[in-house]
C-alpha cells in the first residue's frame, strides 16, 4: 500500500472541503424567512393600495371627466337627457340633477341623483345633494333618524363602489395566493400557526370583498327605487281607495308590485301604499 505523508492528507482534505462548499453554493435557495415574506407583503401592499382610491368611469372625456364636478350641459335639456341615458356615467347623471334643481323640479333632480349613485355609490357630490334635498322636503319626517353604527357601516358601504370592490378582490385574492405560497414554502420544523392565520385572514378578506361585488351588482341591476315627480300626489291604501296621506315631489319610495296603474311602494318608514304610476319615475 502506497504511504501518504501528512501534508498530502491535508492538501486532499482541503480539496474536498473546498469541493463540498462550491457544492453547497450551487444548491437551491433557502426557505423565504419570515422577515423577507413581510417585507414582500408590505411592498404588495404600497403598490396595491392607491389602486383602491381610482375610480374608472365608463365615459372619459374633456367634456365629462371623472372628478364629480359640474360642467355645462349641451344646448337642449332634451339632448342631455339622451346622452346621460346612452353613455350611463354617473357625472352626467349628476348634472342634469343639478340642472334640475336650480328649475326648482325636485323630483326629477333626485331622480338624477339617484342614478348618478345606482352607477357610482362613491359620488360623493351626487349623494351631499340628495341628502340636502331629503332634509329640506316637506316629507322628510317620514325618512326615520339611522343609529350611528348603521349610519357608518353605509358610509363605508357607500363608498365601496363597484369598481373599488373589484380591484380590492383582486388585491386580496393575489395576497391570498402569496400567503399560500408561503405555507406550502414555510418551514416544516417551525410554527405554521402564522401563515395559516394570514392566509385564512385574506381569504376571509377576498370572500367578503366578492360576496359584497355580487350583491352591488346584484342591486345595480334590479334597483327598485322610484321617486316621486309630481308636485303632490295623494297615497292610497293598498286594499281600497281610502287615502292615506298627501306625499310631495323628491319623495324616494321602494316599488314592491305593480298592480296595473297602480304602484304598490313602501316609503321609507315602511308604510304601505299605491301611487299613480304617472306620478312616480323609476331610477332604473
Amino acid at each position: 500500500m502506497k504511504k501518504c505523508s501528512w501534508r498530502t492528507l491535508f492538501l486532499h482534505n482541503k480539496k474536498n472541503s473546498s469541493n463540498l462548499q462550491s457544492y453547497s453554493k450551487l444548491r437551491l435557495p433557502k426557505m423565504w424567512s419570515y422577515s423577507e415574506l413581510s417585507i414582500l407583503l408590505v411592498l404588495v401592499i404600497i403598490l396595491f393600495c392607491p389602486t383602491l382610491f381610482a375610480q374608472a368611469d365608463s365615459l372619459q372625456t374633456t367634456n365629462f371627466s371623472g372628478s364629480g364636478e359640474l360642467t355645462p350641459l349641451p344646448d337642449t335639456l332634451d339632448k342631455a337627457i339622451r346622452l346621460a341615458e346612452q353613455k350611463k356615467n354617473p357625472d352626467l347623471f349628476y348634472n342634469l340633477g343639478v340642472e334640475f334643481f336650480s328649475r326648482g323640479e325636485i323630483g326629477m333632480a333626485n331622480l338624477y341623483f339617484l342614478k348618478a349613485l345606482n352607477i357610482n355609490s362613491a359620488h360623493s357630490p351626487a349623494r351631499t345633494n340628495l341628502e340636502l334635498s331629503i332634509h329640506y322636503s316637506p316629507d322628510a319626517d317620514l325618512y326615520p333618524e339611522q343609529l350611528f353604527l348603521v349610519q357608518v357601516l353605509f358610509k363605508v358601504l357607500n363608498y365601496l363602489s363597484v369598481n373599488r370592490l373589484a380591484i380590492l378582490g383582486l388585491v386580496f385574492l393575489f395576497l391570498s395566493a402569496v400567503s399560500l405560497c408561503w405555507l406550502l414554502f414555510y418551514n416544516p420544523e417551525k410554527e405554521r400557526a402564522l401563515p395559516i392565520l394570514t392566509l385564512t385572514f385574506c381569504l376571509l378578506l377576498c370572500v367578503s370583498a366578492f360576496v359584497t361585488l355580487g350583491i352591488k351588482l346584484h342591486h345595480q341591476q334590479h334597483n327598485r327605487s322610484a321617486v316621486v315627480i309630481v308636485r303632490q300626489t295623494e297615497l292610497l291604501s293598498p286594499a281600497n281607495n281610502n287615502v292615506i296621506q298627501t306625499v310631495h315631489s323628491g319623495l324616494i319610495v321602494k316599488i314592491v308590485q305593480d298592480n296595473g296603474n297602480y304602484y304598490v311602494v313602501r316609503l321609507p318608514n315602511n308604510q304601505m301604499g299605491r301611487l299613480n304610476k304617472e306620478a312616480v319615475r323609476k331610477v332604473i
